[in-house]
């Protein structure tokens, strides 16, 4: 008999770690809409409790403030639940270059940490967070998920170890696993990334901006609301006891674009761009980021925000909320 996957079950109880961040927050709005409990497990090291506050009086909803180190409090906090949303991870691929510890630490010693704490409390279902930087400097765009898994990062290759960890244990002890490879997200509560510094800068300086490239890289990016009804098309479409699926967009642009979409956004278009570097700026960075979802158009989904409107999006929700 197979296992009980996550859309096989009626009323599921899920776990989130990082489920105060960005991503990790708009999933738990939408299970909380579908009536599912939810546990989010985040040390708010990035996360804020502004993006789940509104949940608070929820009776499904829960909020355990801990780190992924602290395993003894990360297997109580778990017990219980059937799936778990593996969120929480460091996301910084130019400061792997400094510090060689830290994606280690908060991608693959974590992760082993989640597993764990599923094993010992026999939770069968794991949906994770990984990224295109698996795939290094990709030799084909856009990028399929059967393409070699090179990565130019350590950020990139933390997060290609938690998919083999994954795969391990899921093959140890029979759980089911669905991994999304991400391009960057955007959208409401989005706190970090290109369009927060433009807009950073432009609060210190309306007349000038620095840019750490030359404005040459291509980089496609994806809506939240797009993302995460394509992490759920997936969730309940796909019938493998391994599912590996890009989250992208059909499009991309270059960094120059993208600036000129943030500062036409933020009716700055007299601003000038001082370019600072060649290609990319830091090492590991990819210079053509753009993945095939065709995978996952099979599923029946497609996405509905253009990567020009998710900037204007953005960047009006960023001037709203006092994120600056």
């Amino acid at each position: 008999m197979r296992n009980k996957t996550i859309h096989d079950s009626e009323k599921n109880s899920w776990f989130i770690t990082g489920g105060a961040g960005f991503i990790g927050s708009h999933i738990v709005d939408y299970l909380i809409a579908k009536g599912k409990k939810v546990t989010v497990y985040d040390n708010l090291s990035t996360g804020k409790e502004l993006f789940i506050k509104h949940h608070t009086h929820n009776k499904n909803f829960r909020f355990v403030k801990g780190d992924l180190h602290d395993v003894d409090l990360l297997c109580k906090s778990i017990k219980g639940s059937d799936s778990v949303f593996h969120l929480a991870a460091h996301a910084d691929v130019k400061s792997g270059f400094e510090d060689h510890m830290i994606d280690h630490d908060q991608n693959v010693e974590m992760t082993h940490n989640v597993l764990e704490a599923m094993y010992r409390n026999n939770i069968k279902n794991i949906a994770f967070s990984s990224t295109s930087s698996v795939y290094g400097n990709a030799t084909i765009h856009p990028t399929p998920e059967d393409h070699p898994l090179i990565p130019t990062s350590l950020y990139g290759a933390t997060k290609a170890a938690c998919e083999q960890y994954i795969h391990a244990y899921a093959s140890y002890y029979e759980m089911n696993s669905y991994i999304f490879r991400f391009v960057s997200w955007i959208g409401e509560r989005y706190n970090h990334g290109i369009i927060y510094d433009v807009l950073k800068k432009l609060k210190k300086n309306k007349n000038e901006v620095e840019l750490f490239s030359d404005g040459s890289p291509k980089k496609s990016s994806l809506y939240v609301g797009d993302g995460i009804s394509a992490i759920f098309t997936v969730i309940d479409k796909a019938k493998e006891k391994t599912n590996i699926y890009n989250i992208g967009n059909n499009y991309l642009h270059t960094i120059d674009e993208i600036t000129d979409f943030i500062l036409q956004s933020a009716g700055a278009t007299d601003t000038k761009k001082n370019w600072l570097g060649k290609n990319s700026n830091w090492k590991g960075d990819n210079v053509h980021v753009l993945l095939s979802i065709e995978k996952l158009e099979a599923l029946g989904w497609k996405p509905k925000v253009t990567i020009r409107e998710g900037i204007k999006r953005t960047v009006n929700y960023l001037q709203n909320a006092s994120l600056l």
